[in-house]
């Protein structure tokens, strides 16, 4: 039993390096991905062509603890070809197929191939985990790291049920904690000054106050469609699938809602017309809210969260709220909850002193 470090040559004066295997008796070659470069006497390429024989040397170490546990009866990986980047990026297109979550699986692989590319299977240590995470929380605020620290998580847990990997380093290694985050809405009293107050952009002002009449965010408003818009015993629905999340959702609407669409147009026509998302129209809701005195940084996605507390502060139990807003857990909707208890200790401070004196 051995594994040997070999070279092969390439054009350019470059090699590349595979392990030879010899195991009972039999021999058999494994790319590791790797390559020398032609030096030159250039010190950077000399320094990084030692790097990556130091880290050829630790792929054969490991390789040989694979073939050690397989003479044990232990678990081995399956033979593969693929480097862990390119595995990574399979991943990828199977969400942007399926549309579930793709766009937070996008920007971890943009985020690991600005940390390092290829990557290894070999390389899939806790001190490699540890480095990335620490990575992800200076590039990126702390739930959003936490967030894609996971999708790294769950594709190397899948990457070890598939035998690619002989253990299992995610075990190991905790993402970081998330941080509640303030949430920014408006109250039913701003939300009429609004409705009154001319905005530079009246489509905008349309499409603002219907999601916060619905709690639709940005990309499903802009994407709904008139034929989305259903009737259902005799109420007007929303029958659509949530962009971010493609679960499919049936959602009835106010009266107020739906007159704010004014008539009716084909099918296949956004209800929206023209609303295009800009960092213009974003300037233009913000003047449009401080015109009216509100000093909140007011986005558009504010309007969910707006329309959560309209619904909490008036009477709707937190299950309904969850399900209107299409939540798949619970614990999303909670922090409105928590929000809305914060308002009313606030509203506290606002009650009159009286003066007590005469009754204790």
């Amino acid at each position: 039993m051995n594994v040997i470090i070999r070279e092969r040559a390439l054009k350019g004066n470059r090699k590349s390096l595979f392990l030879d295997v010899y195991v009972n008796g039999k021999q058999t070659q494994e790319t590791l991905g790797l390559y020398l470069e032609d030096d030159k006497n250039n010190p950077l390429v000399k320094q990084k062509n030692k790097e990556t024989l130091r880290l050829a040397d630790q792929l054969k170490l490991k390789r040989l603890t694979e073939i050690q546990h397989l003479g044990l009866g232990f678990r081995v990986p399956q033979k593969n070809n693929k480097t862990f980047s390119e595995y990574f990026n399979d991943l990828v297109s199977e969400r942007i197929k399926t549309g579930k979550n793709h766009e937070t699986w996008i920007s971890v692989n943009k985020h690991l191939n600005d940390f390092k590319k290829p990557i290894l299977f070999g390389e899939l240590t806790e001190d490699f985990l540890e480095t990335f995470r620490a990575y992800l929380l200076k590039k990126v605020h702390q739930n959003s790291a936490s967030n894609y620290f996971n999708k790294l998580k769950a594709s190397i847990h899948r990457a070890y049920r598939e035998k690619l990997i002989y253990e299992n380093p995610a075990d190991r290694v905790t993402a970081p904690r998330l941080v509640e985050t303030h949430r920014e809405f408006l109250t039913n009293e701003e939300l009429n000054k609004l409705v009154e107050e001319p905005c530079k952009n009246n489509l905008l002002k349309k499409a603002f106050i219907f999601s916060c009449l619905t709690g639709l965010r940005w990309s499903d408003v802009n994407n709904l469609k008139w034929k989305n818009i259903q009737i259902i015993d005799n109420i007007p629905h929303i029958v659509y699938t949530q962009k971010k999340t493609k679960n499919s959702e049936t959602l009835p609407i106010s009266a107020n809602a739906l007159e704010l669409l004014g008539e009716r147009q084909k099918d296949e026509d956004r209800a929206f017309k023209g609303l295009k998302y800009s960092a213009y129209n974003n300037s233009t809701l913000a003047i449009w809210v401080l015109n009216v005195g509100i000093k909140k940084h007011i986005t558009f996605h504010c309007a969910r969260h707006t329309n959560a507390m309209l619904l909490l502060n008036n009477g709707v139990d937190i299950y309904t709220v969850s399900e209107m807003l299409g939540h798949r857990d619970l614990k999303t909707t909670q922090i409105y909850a928590k929000i809305m208890n914060e308002t009313k200790i606030k509203a506290l401070s606002k009650l009159p002193k009286i003066e007590l004196k005469n009754l204790t």
